[in-house]
């Protein structure tokens, strides 16, 4: 492979894993074909920059690069997913703010939170950063529209686990139980006994 175009790869490659890390922060890794995909699409550099050299390569001898990368720790690949040597997932420090913003206005409504949608707008959280949020397991989404933080969602988990071993286990009860709508009441028995039957020994995790 010639030198030069090495270097442009070189190059290319981790300036766009840096783009797709930001504009996703709370993803651990991106998958490779989507990172070559980045590079096809990525405008190419003024005239003069030392990045502006056309990159000939096609994907095998990208591939070989990453695999270049990956062996001088650049880069860190876990199967068909790449990503950036020492990447965390996390927000920058304003969106955190505003997520956590969100998280506690949801927890102070317990059992019947809002759509998250509306306060999420209002707040600035992006479309995109919620559905990291819930990718991550941040927020939980039982069901359109009723998502909890996690450390609610484990509890009303645990009382919905306690009632059913108490006796049998009704939508009436438990919107009794925990004063709730019947709407939402409905979304954590239906999510909670999806939960079950994933869990069953025999199941195929996924």
């Amino acid at each position: 492979m010639d030198p030069r175009q090495r270097r442009v790869a070189e190059r290319r490659l981790v300036h766009a894993l840096q783009r797709l890390h930001k504009r996703e922060p709370m993803k651990p890794d991106v998958r490779v074909d989507a990172l070559l995909v980045a590079v096809r699409a990525a405008p190419r550099p003024a005239p003069g920059h030392r990045g502006a050299a056309p990159l000939d390569l096609d994907d095998s001898a990208l591939m070989a690069v990453i695999d270049g990368l990956v062996t001088g720790e650049q880069l860190v690949r876990r199967g068909h997913r790449v990503a950036l040597a020492g990447h965390q997932p996390s927000l920058d420090p304003e969106l955190r703010e505003r997520v956590d913003r969100l998280l506690d206005g949801l927890r102070e409504a317990g059992a019947e939170p809002p759509r998250v949608d509306g306060i999420a707008a209002r707040l600035g959280v992006t479309p995109a950063a919620l559905a990291q949020l819930r990718q991550s397991g941040e927020l939980v989404a039982v069901a359109p529209g009723i998502d909890y933080p996690r450390d609610v969602w484990d509890s009303l988990r645990s009382r919905v686990d306690g009632l059913s071993r108490s006796g049998g286990m009704s939508v009436a009860r438990l919107r009794d139980e925990l004063r709730t709508s019947r709407r939402h009441a409905e979304a954590i028995l239906a999510y909670r006994r999806a939960e079950r039957r994933r869990l069953r020994p025999g199941r195929r995790g996924g």
